[in-house]
């Protein structure tokens, strides 16, 4: 039994690493010295962000450029309430705590990614370059109703550039401290009088790395490259038909993520090497990880008179390799390879109302078909604590099959003149299909293999209902209930193992969202309550990697988000969000304490009850100041931004906490009244903080950290925009 739990360990190894409809911006001109507005499309409509009664977080194009945002790891810099792991090369957010560690293909995030309305449901393809993006929004707690399943945390937004006629575009290079090269451009312009078109591209090179294994000599967390292309043709049918088709493909490799190290403060005696700096290891391995993917959507839309019929279909097809070990040591103990691949098809019917009157509606269908496959390969070193297990060379081959089909309406009515009542439901169906083997392959003795299979079928409804009230001018109240649901499935690293079920996590949320000071202030302010339940979590039994279902959760909190134009040369936001985020009951959690030589012992199950979810701050805020000076066709734009994070625990044992941390940005930019040139010196991540994207125990082995965010950079960019 023992060996066959040892055999089954680098599945649970592997899990560590491998395991807010479009939103939109508008920038028109301020009114009257105000702020401007904030169009998203949250609820399937051009609306207002200060007319809709969700609690949403956007941040622009420029804010984007001010802060030193490049990526969707960057976001939570700008967007407190949000975290975002890089797990091996894959991105999962978590809003309001509710997210997951785990993103092995097939396993989808319960925080839904959405780019230009199209879901990706792959966590590689969500780790991607935002220099083509207009906005980026986070849509905060369940958004069942309308993004359907796979939205119980909320939603995260991309929007990127569209088509437009008139001849445009724009180029931007920058190079930091670690010879990180970015380049990007866009070009957009008319074909005819009824076609545009519009390219972009984006590469980025890194030719030193942040850190060093200092086994081998060679650098970790070092970009190898990446690049991005997109390209969008929109063309008017007709007075009442447009059709736009886009296509992106994007590629990188590097060892950027995936440096597992010995946890500060952890294993002091043991013989386990502690790396001086926090992107260091001393590994017999040198981490890496591969991903190119890419698709292709159709968006067709066209006018029924007081209704618009919209269809977008669109298909994803992506590769993602990554190989590692989890044992940070000089000597051979475990090395694991990781290739997978997700392909994915979608197609959504919308029918919605547009002309005018006290109701508005949106009715809909929508489907989603998708194969995941993974194929771990896991090689037991010499130095694996049971020497009779070196040599061996273990397989989890496997594949998962998805069909989801769904029905949705949604409806808001006017009951009084400042009184807006609405309502909505969506159904879903769900079947998945899997089938994999574990094979296991011992020097000179013939391959034993234990195949697995298994199918699921359910179906859930999710609704919406929601009151807001016009308090005052440019003054909303709102008061909603929602409830969101994660699908269930299969892991596929255990075939052995059961599937799981859905889990489910009802929301009552109420707010205020005002402008104030003549459009010069605008300040929205939500507090919210959870019951979260079903929790699907990720154990170790044996060894081995299983979800499983069980845990039951409270959380409740308050958003605030604040921001002012004091003045035409200075400019004000500060945004903030403070949790309480602890289990109910989770009888069979896992804790191992420390040996006398610092490494963790056998573990243990017990109750978590009181405890602190994962990766759940009690407290985050971002405080950010810019101010303008004038010089005749010129201006110097100073931007500082600071962002907290309270600090979390890693497992929910509680036992390895990352302690707070401030990053702190700043940049000071030359430009044009017009801003067609920009000249920027930035400083990112000025304290130099390190902190943990992953965090785990590997009972008998080591407490290990993952840290995937950069240190501190230092560069400059040039952009130019005609």
């Amino acid at each position: 039994m023992k060996i066959r739990h040892a055999i089954l360990a680098s599945s649970a190894f592997v899990a560590l690493v491998g395991s807010p409809a479009n939103a939109q911006t508008a920038q028109p001109e301020a009114r009257d010295g105000g702020l401007e507005d904030i169009v998203v499309t949250a609820q399937k409509r051009s609306e207002n962000l200060q007319k809709v009664p969700i609690s949403i977080s956007a941040i622009s194009e420029e804010r984007l450029q001010a802060t030193g945002i490049r990526t969707t790891q960057d976001l939570p810099t700008a967007l407190p309430g949000l975290q975002v792991l890089n797990v091996a090369g894959a991105i999962t957010p978590r809003v309001h705590g509710i997210g997951t560690t785990f993103t092995s293909a097939g396993f989808e995030s319960p925080v839904a990614t959405y780019v230009d309305g199209v879901y990706l449901a792959f966590g590689a393809d969500v780790s991607m370059d935002l220099s083509d993006a207009t906005q980026v929004a986070v849509l905060k707690g369940p958004q069942g109703t309308l993004f359907g399943r796979n939205a119980t945390g909320g939603v995260l937004q991309v929007t990127t550039r569209e088509p437009e006629q008139g001849y445009q575009g724009l180029i931007q290079t920058s190079l930091d401290n670690y010879l990180t090269s970015r380049s990007n451009l866009f070009v957009t312009g008319g074909l005819g009088e009824n076609a545009a078109v519009s390219l972009s591209a984006a590469y980025a090179q890194q030719d030193e790395g942040y850190g060093t294994n200092v086994v081998t000599g060679n650098d970790t967390y070092r970009l190898g490259h990446a690049y991005t292309v997109r390209g969008k043709l929109k063309i008017d049918l007709g007075p009442d038909t447009t059709l736009l088709l886009s296509g992106d493909y994007s590629g990188r490799g590097g060892s950027e993520a995936t440096v597992f190290r010995p946890f500060p403060g952890t294993n002091t005696t043991s013989p386990v090497l502690q790396p001086r700096r926090a992107w260091d290891t001393a590994s017999s391995v040198d981490a890496d990880n591969h991903y190119h993917g890419g698709g292709a959507s159709l968006r067709l839309e066209h006018q029924l008179g007081t209704a618009k019929l919209t269809s977008l279909s669109a298909y994803r097809d992506a590769y993602h390799s990554f190989n590692f070990t989890p044992v940070p040591t000089a000597a051979k103990v475990l090395d694991v390879y990781v290739p997978e691949t997700s392909r994915q098809f979608t197609q959504e019917l919308q029918l919605s109302s547009t002309g005018g009157g006290p109701l508005v509606w949106t009715i809909g269908g929508f489907y989603y078909h998708n194969r995941a496959t993974q194929h771990q390969v896991s090689t037991f070193g010499a130095a694996f604590p049971l020497p009779s297990l070196g040599g061996l060379v273990q397989e989890f081959p496997g594949r998962q099959t998805t069909d989801s089909e769904a029905v949705f309406a949604q409806a808001t009515y006017s009951i009084a003149p400042h009184t807006r009542l609405t309502g909505g439901v969506r159904y879903t169906w769900e079947k998945k299909s899997y089938a994999g083997d574990l094979i296991v392959r011992f020097p000179g003795a013939p391959a034993t293999t234990i195949p697995g299979s298994g199918d699921l079928k359910f179906g859930k409804p999710t609704w919406r209902l929601s009151i807001d009230q016009d308090l005052a001018e440019r003054v909303t109240g709102y008061a909603s209930y929602n409830r969101g649901v994660k699908s269930g499935g299969f892991n596929l690293h255990n075939p052995v193992g059961a599937g799981f079920d859905p889990e489910r996590l009802d929301a009552f949320e109420v707010g205020i969202k005002s402008e104030l000071a003549d459009r010069r202030v605008r300040l929205n302010i939500s507090a919210f309550y959870y019951d979260y339940s079903n929790i699907q979590v990720v154990l170790f039994p044996g060894g081995s990697t299983e979800v499983v279902n069980g845990p039951k959760a409270e959380l409740y909190g308050i958003d605030a988000d604040f921001e002012a134009r004091v003045s035409d040369r200075l400019r004000l936001n500060a945004s903030a969000n403070w949790l309480h985020a602890k289990f109910l009951s989770f009888p069979n959690a896992e804790f191992a304490y420390p040996q006398p030589g610092g490494e963790p012992g056998p573990t243990i199950n017990a109750s978590a009850a009181g405890n602190d979810i994962p990766y759940a701050p009690h407290f985050t805020y971002v405080v950010g100041v810019t101010y303008t000076i004038p010089l005749g066709d010129h201006e110097l734009a100073f931007n500082a931004n600071d962002s907290f994070n309270s600090g979390f625990y890693g497992e929910a044992n509680n036992f390895l906490r990352q302690p707070s941390y401030h990053f702190i940005n700043a940049s000071m930019a030359w430009q044009t009244r017009d801003k067609g040139v920009t000249l920027r010196l930035f400083a990112n991540n000025i304290l130099n903080e390190a902190v943990a994207s992953q965090i785990a125990t590997l009972s008998g082995l080591s407490y290990i950290a993952d840290y995937t965010n950069p240190p501190r950079t230092i560069g400059g960019s040039v952009r130019v925009a005609f």
